[in-house]
């Protein structure tokens, strides 16, 4: 699945990179171009928006409370575990609490990276390098779902791209200047390329684990969170678990504390373009809404949760949908008459967003004819 997690990264590249390229260049958001588009394109924009977000807190919530509690050494149910951490998340953004962790954050990514670095070159060896090993597997259903669930999320959804336009028009606001298009793209490129890379390293790794030695993940959050610490301690020693843990913990916590604040920020970019004569950017109206998309999150989960893997695959396959349209709205905005011919992508990126829409659309036909007339 090298190839799929590769394919993925490549795809979603363009897509995700013109959030922040079109925000530095217009000082706008990619809410405020998608309401241009009319009234059409934005109301199913905030509908599938509205709806996804949920979704997403929910799912990143939900493994995050496994770390939670496999770091801090207690066990409870998966609803109460994520009603736990959303209390502790919208806590800590309401109070600005989340700064302490924003500070140290860089440093602990950087450990946590060194320490998958350091794990996949002792598994090299485990590894089959053959062409062979790199084939797909035959198409049948639950493949397909399986590709669509790591195109999904891997190695982000595509709404990230928005969020990264809004997190890039309010540091110009604080900083009182806009981002050049090329410091926009040198940062979004270090990230990317990093948690691509990561994307990769994490595969071969568990490839070198667990489909190697035949062991299979616990079908809970809590488990699942256990057994990906278990495959660390495997590779470098049972020492390295609460430190693992700890610094897995520090990183998912981060991740939540950004997914919840972004989609919040979303949610009222939304109601922003929908109802302008509202004091959206209120600190009232962010806790408000802070509060129902975690309360939306935590009903999802009481309501929808079967078992930890089918919930993540659920959330997985949402995403991957919405993905391929944002991905469109997002070329258009960036090549769009609004952005100047120099402050536009070259024509390279041009044909390369345009392919990689047109493959993310037919691999969505292609889960859709399996789901619908092979599954049968």
């Amino acid at each position: 699945m090298a190839l799929v997690v590769i394919f993925a990264c490549l795809m979603k590249y363009p897509g995700l990179r013109f959030g922040g390229e079109y925000a530095a260049a217009t000082g706008k958001n990619l809410v405020v171009n998608y309401r241009q588009r009319g009234w059409l394109v934005f109301g199913l924009f905030s509908i599938s928006q509205l709806f996804s977000m949920v979704f997403i807190i929910a799912a990143v919530s939900l493994f995050t409370s496994g770390l939670l509690q496999v770091a801090l050494g207690f066990e409870t149910g998966p609803v109460m575990g994520v009603f736990i951490l959303l209390v502790l998340v919208a806590a800590m953004l309401m109070t600005g609490h989340y700064k302490v962790l924003e500070k140290s954050i860089k440093v602990i990514v950087v450990f946590f990276t060194l320490l998958t670095t350091v794990c996949m070159l002792m598994v090299v060896d485990r590894l089959d390098w053959s062409v062979s090993a790199f084939a797909l597997p035959p198409l049948d259903v639950p493949t397909i779902l399986f590709i669509v669930a790591l195109v999904g999320f891997m190695p982000s959804p595509t709404d990230a791209s928005i969020l990264q336009s809004l997190w890039t028009v309010a540091r110009a606001e604080s900083e009182g200047r806009r981002a050049s298009k090329e410091e926009s793209r040198f940062d979004f490129n270090v990230g990317y390329i990093t948690s691509c890379i990561l994307a990769v390293f994490f595969l071969f790794l568990g490839t070198a684990v667990l489909f190697e030695s035949g062991v299979e993940m616990p079908a809970d959050n809590a488990g699942f969170a256990r057994g990906l610490l278990e495959v660390y301690t495997s590779v470098i020693g049972d020492w390295s678990y609460y430190v693992m843990a700890i610094t897995a913990l520090c990183v998912m916590l981060s991740t939540a504390l950004t997914v919840t604040d972004g989609m919040t920020r979303m949610a009222l970019a939304i109601g922003s373009e929908s109802l302008p004569e509202q004091d959206w950017h209120s600190d009232r109206y962010y806790n408000v809404v802070l509060i129902v998309l975690c309360l939306a999150a935590l009903l999802v989960i009481q309501t929808l949760l079967q078992s930890f893997a089918r919930f993540m695959d659920m959330t997985s396959v949402i995403v991957f949908f919405i993905g391929p349209f944002l991905a469109l709205l997002n070329h258009r905005a960036i090549f769009s008459d609004e952005i100047p011919k120099d402050k536009q992508p070259g024509r390279i990126i041009r044909i390369w967003s345009i392919v990689s829409i047109v493959s993310l659309f037919l691999l969505m036909v292609v889960y859709c004819y399996y789901r619908l007339f092979v599954s049968g």
